[in-house]
């Protein structure tokens, strides 16, 4: 007598998502076998429900702030919406909210609302931040044994964990209140948007505002552009003569959040 082969995990997994997205447990019973106190069909139900419930809790453990200012019953309905959508092509449950940010911003729900999008864009840069590979970060040490005449050419290169989070609303003071434990404030637009500079000081994710003048230079650094390049561009940006120690006073700043990365020796 032939014995049915076992489950592919795989088949499974891939079946659970297609049972979730059209709501028919149908293509994962020849998966699966009837159990001593339930038939194929009610276990498929079971499994289909579980499965989401352990993505929304994926969710709200990768998007707590979000979660708590939406609200219990409003985040389920984003989450679930989400998964539908947007069933994750990733073995591991850390990168299942990758897209879940701009699947916010599109729903009807939320459309005018967009601190939820953004607050969920701020959550998953900083756990991005947190889970950033490990590389050494560029100190005032390094620099210290840079000649004076080879200032001018340096060029910097971001840490791994770093990178830039923009806000057209104030999706950082609601952030910081939840986080706070304090009712969060109103929201609002700000007249131009908001720039921080998210990375991981000493293993913990960090996020600082920036200035319009620096937002500026750290871009034309990430893409490249020595000191000397910086120190011409913030003479164009703002007043010339105090251009280069305004420059220094961002590496500073750079330095000291550990936002670039040492050379590769």
């Amino acid at each position: 007598m032939r014995r049915r082969p076992a489950p592919n995990l795989i088949d499974l997994q891939a079946g659970m998502q297609a049972a979730i997205l059209s709501g028919d447990a149908r293509p994962i019973l020849p998966l699966m076998r009837s159990g001593a106190e339930a038939d194929r069909e009610t276990l498929a139900g079971v499994y289909t429900a579980a499965y989401a419930l352990r993505l929304v809790g994926v969710l709200k453990a990768d998007f707590p702030y979000t979660a708590a200012y939406l609200g219990d019953a409003a985040f389920d309905r984003a989450a679930r919406s989400y998964i539908l959508a947007h069933p994750s092509p990733h073995r591991s449950a850390r990168w299942v909210g990758d897209r879940f940010a701009s699947h916010l911003a599109s729903m009807d729900e939320f459309a005018g609302h967009s601190q939820a999008s953004e607050l969920a864009a701020l959550e998953w840069a900083l756990g991005l931040a947190f889970d950033a590979p490990d590389a050494p970060a560029l100190s005032l040490g390094d620099l210290a044994s840079v000649p004076p005449e080879a200032w001018g050419g340096l060029i910097f290169t971001p840490h791994p964990s770093a990178a830039v989070f923009t806000e057209t609303c104030n999706a950082f003071d609601i952030w910081s209140a939840l986080k706070d434990e304090t009712p969060p404030p109103q929201p609002h637009r700000h007249a131009e948007a908001l720039t921080y500079l998210v990375c991981r000081r000493e293993g913990t994710a960090v996020i600082r505002r920036q200035s319009p003048e620096e937002a500026m230079l750290w871009r034309e650094a990430a893409q490249g552009a020595s000191f000397g390049r910086l120190g011409e561009l913030a003479a164009i940006f703002g007043e010339p003569s105090t251009a280069a120690s305004r420059v220094a006073g961002c590496v500073q700043a750079w330095l000291e959040s550990e936002a670039l990365a040492a050379p590769v020796s």
